[in-house]
């Protein structure tokens, strides 16, 4: 009885452990860390593992990254393929994990770090690998360092990968342009002849005869529009009514324009510079005539410039200076508005040339010369009286343009040590003397103070001034 007892209690527990065993999971799976020291291998290139114990399967997780070739069961060669890591796993017959490590692909930066050496000796550039790009660390002299650092980079770099640039420029990159802008005009105009309005009435019938610029002359004569001297003659007996007016106009005409702009850049950036005006023109809008808008138009001197430092304090010059003037020459009248054209010189070069160095764009040269002869028809033609009839009117206008460059490489300085004409000066003449009426100079005490301290002089020292005539 005993027994029965003893065999059924067995059955029960071995009942419940199988129950039990069936609900509960089973754990069959283990995870095998990375215990081995990191592989270092750059693109393109590899390296031999020798392990202790022959192994009986060698794979990579990756093996876009990295591929491996068996020579034998205890020598293992890993070519880098792609920068990146991956883990390499070996493992012998029984399963037993010999070899568990990273590989990192990175890319050819020994062969890069030499070329960098190269072409940029006296900078302190550093390769860095990445995912999909190399990053360049460290300092050049000037930005066609880092330019010709950042073009040698891409040349290790595959389709899709870039440059990330955080290379520090030490020495000045900001170029001041100092232009000059001379143009000489000259203009000689020269104008003789005589205007005629005759009338002769007899037996009933009237003739007459008008030259063409006679009504306008005389319409303008003793006006603010008149342009030439006048000298105008009657006739009159009745039966014949003569009127005669003498145009006689001689002049000429010396312009120079003189323009100094004085710009800054960037090295790599464009600056510009406008020393004139707008003029407004009128466009009639296409889809309804009577609505007209307004659109302006620059005239003047202007300028525009890139430059770019290319080393050894030289510099590349793209330069585009413009002279533009309003002029009645080709006027349009649209209506009751009358748009003047534009007299246009302009010029764009491109030129290397050291700080400090000028170069002058010329030649640009223009001559016009204009004839108008007028004369009555037959009348004009008689030898010698012929010139009563005749009206002869000369132009010619001469121009000179000649533009000097002048780029310098510069700095920012602190605010004390730039002065304006306006500032404080510390001599017995100059504007100090004007201001506070003192001819011995100013003292610190006698200057304005700004909460309560003083303010110093900034400025020239000695007998500076203006002298305004």
């Amino acid at each position: 009885m005993r027994s029965l007892l003893q065999r059924l209690v067995f059955g029960m527990a071995a009942l419940a452990a199988v129950a039990f065993g069936a609900v509960m999971p089973v754990s069959a799976q283990e995870q095998v860390a990375v215990t081995g020291a990191k592989i270092q291998i750059e693109r393109n290139e590899g390296t031999l593992l020798r392990i202790n114990t022959p192994a009986a399967s060698v794979f990579v997780a990756n093996p876009e990254i990295a591929d491996v070739a068996v020579k034998s069961p205890r020598l293992i060669y890993v070519l880098g393929k792609k920068p990146g890591e991956t883990t390499l796993y070996a493992v012998d017959e029984n399963e037993k994990v010999l070899l568990s490590s990273t590989i990192v692909v990175a890319h050819n930066l020994s062969r890069l770090t030499e070329e960098l050496k190269r072409v940029v000796p006296d900078g302190d550039v550093t390769p860095h690998s990445v995912d999909a790009g190399i990053v360049l660390d460290g300092a050049v002299a000037t930005a066609a360092e880092a330019e010709d650092a950042r073009r040698l980079t891409t040349r290790f770099l595959s389709q899709g990968e870039e440059v990330i640039d955080h290379l520090a420029v030490t020495a000045a990159n900001q170029v001041n342009l100092r232009v000059r802008v001379a143009e000489v005009s000259r203009s000689v105009v020269k104008q003789l002849g005589i205007d005629w309005n005759m009338a002769v009435s007899t037996a009933g019938f009237a003739f007459g005869m008008v030259t063409p610029a006679f009504a306008s002359n005389m319409v303008k004569l003793g006006s603010v529009a008149q342009t030439a001297t006048g000298f105008p003659i009657s006739y009159s007996n009745g039966a014949v009514d003569l009127n005669a007016l003498i145009d006689a106009l001689s002049t000429e005409g010396l312009v120079s324009v003189l323009a100094e702009p004085n710009l800054t850049a960037l090295s790599g950036e464009t600056a510009s510079f406008l020393a004139g005006g707008e003029f407004p023109i009128p466009v009639p809008q296409a889809a309804d005539t009577s609505v007209i808008t307004v659109q302006f138009k620059k005239f003047g001197v202007s300028l525009s410039f890139t430059p770019t430092l290319l080393g050894d304090r030289r510099i590349s010059l793209r330069v585009a200076p413009e002279v533009s003037a309003l002029t009645n020459d080709g006027a349009v009248r649209i209506g009751d508005f009358v748009i003047p054209a534009l007299t246009t010189r302009r010029a764009e070069t491109t030129v290397e040339l050291a700080s400090g160095q000028s170069f002058a764009i010329a030649g640009l040269i223009q001559n016009n010369q204009r004839v108008d002869a007028d004369k009555v028809p037959g009348l004009g033609d008689i030898p010698i009286l012929g010139d009563l009839f005749k009206s002869d009117k000369f132009q010619r206008q001469e121009s000179e343009l000649v533009i000097l460059v002048t780029p310098y490489i510069v700095q920012p300085v602190s605010a004390p040590r730039l002065a304006a004409p306006t500032d404080a000066t510390t001599g017995s003449e100059g504007s100090q003397k004007l201001a506070y009426g003192s001819g011995t100079g100013v003292s610190v005490g006698d200057q304005p103070t700004a909460n309560g301290a003083p303010v110093p002089a900034v400025g020239a020292n000695g007998p500076v001034g203006f002298v305004v005539q």
